[in-house]
């Protein structure tokens, strides 16, 4: 294997995601891109504590939200590389659908492992909301890492 994919989104348990995916991919000497993809303005509106250094985002207008949503995955994605130690760590800000653009991007990169971390939702929340996980899986001819997390 020579390269992995870690898909981070906001949630606490993104550093336990970052450092085992980062774990197994130096492990395997592979090439690393960290990912993180901007869906739907409404899913950053909830605040965090911070995540591996990250405080946070910022939205000044609402027809800058989609930029700064942008520009701040940019600045969490660099706060995970400083986190995790290598700075031969790429990042990539997709757009779109979470699955959807995780599973193109990791095609078109030549992906050999994506890693993600999967959430502890009720069934209603994953009928109504859906599991990016579970359509990874469902969706998906590279092979992954799933690692079960619970916020706190």
């Amino acid at each position: 294997m020579s390269k992995v994919c870690i898909a981070l989104d906001y949630s606490p348990s993104a550093t336990q995601v970052a450092e085992i995916g980062f774990a197994h991919a130096h492990m395997l000497n592979a090439e690393i891109t960290l990912i993180h993809v901007v869906a739907d303005a409404g899913n950053y509106q909830m605040g965090y504590s911070s995540i591996m250094g990250f405080e946070g985002y910022t939205l000044d207008t609402n027809l800058e939200v989609m930029k700064a949503l942008r520009q701040n995955s940019e600045e969490y994605l660099k706060k995970a590389v400083d986190h995790l130690g290598d700075q031969n760590i790429k990042t990539q800000v997709l757009t779109g659908d979470t699955a959807e653009a995780l599973l193109d991007f990791a095609g078109d990169w030549g992906a050999d492992l994506i890693v993600l971390g999967t959430h502890s939702h009720s069934a209603l929340e994953n009928f109504f909301m859906g599991n990016t996980a579970a359509s990874v899986v469902k969706h998906t001819k590279i092979p992954l890492l799933v690692i079960p997390v619970k916020d706190e």
